[in-house]
């Protein structure tokens, strides 16, 4: 990634301005512009700078636990219990009804690294008879590697032109450490590798660090702007605003007609899938 540093980026916009120098509290709301506008910027388009295609290996979890029988005489509360199926940490709490019969499993914990469904195990209670059944799902946990999955496919788009979307939600993930949540993988419980088309987080940058210079003269511009609105000046922030929309433009111009990497629309008729260019 070509880069530019954040000091001459904030030694453009005092020329802009026309100063010799910011305040350090200017410095800070120049940074701050720059990674408001940075951030938007990376996150309008597929810039090569930002975008990942890589193999992943989904994470098998236990998605649902479903009653396959209610069993009598549950007085008490009943516990369910997973073995097998090469993972771990699955966990469920169950229900029961007026009739003492066990009714429902929601589960607490999705576990990990399983290959196959586990077995359910109900016991305690005082009743006798309920049995129950697991479902798998494939998931792929985001981390703090991976900002928005933005496409699932199952071979290398690249190596061949008969490759298959797969489907997928984006969801909250109770797992992760990180906050950017999980992808699941609908219907699929396989752990085979698929390919992940990705957009990676924005990092922030700060004095001293280097910026993405793609987005460097749009971020300067926004600043500029941040600036005179800040000021007061908001018939002068207008034209300053739409000269930095014009750059981006250009930017967005090179990328997708000059370099012809436009996206695709997926049509789906009678059970085929074709990609036309938008």
């Amino acid at each position: 990634m070509r880069t530019i540093g954040v000091n001459e980026m904030v030694t453009n916009l005092t020329l802009m301005v026309g100063v010799d120098s910011f305040l350090t509290a200017e410095t800070n709301a120049a940074i701050r512009s720059f990674n408001r506008y940075g951030r938007l910027a990376w996150e309008r388009a597929r810039w090569p700078d930002t975008i990942r295609l890589e193999q992943k290996i989904p994470d098998i979890q236990v998605r649902n636990v479903n009653i396959t029988s209610g069993g009598s005489g549950y007085t008490g509360t009943p516990s369910a219990g997973f073995s097998g199926g090469g993972g771990s940490g699955a966990a469920a709490t169950l229900t029961k009804n007026s009739d003492n019969e066990v009714n429902g499993a929601a589960i607490t914990n999705h576990g990990t690294g399983y290959t196959s469904a586990p077995t359910v195990a109900i016991t305690g209670g005082s009743g006798s008879g309920a049995t129950a059944e697991a479902t798998i799902i494939a998931v792929l946990e985001l981390g703090n590697t991976i900002g928005e999955i933005l496409r699932v496919t199952e071979h290398d788009p690249y190596e061949t032109g008969n490759t298959r979307d797969l489907a997928f939600r984006l969801e909250f993930s109770s797992t992760s450490a990180t906050d950017y949540g999980q992808a699941v993988l609908v219907d699929r419980s396989s752990t085979t590798p698929v390919y992940v088309l990705y957009r990676t987080p924005f990092p922030g940058y700060a004095a001293g660090g280097e910026f993405p210079y793609v987005f460097s003269e749009y971020a300067v511009l926004g600043a500029y702007a941040d600036y005179l609105l800040t000021d007061g000046q908001f018939e002068k922030a207008g034209p300053i605003q739409a000269q930095a929309e014009a750059v981006i433009l250009q930017e967005l111009d090179k990328l997708e007609r000059q370099s012809m990497q436009s996206s695709n629309v997926q049509f789906i008729t009678y059970g085929t899938t074709s990609p036309t260019g938008i």
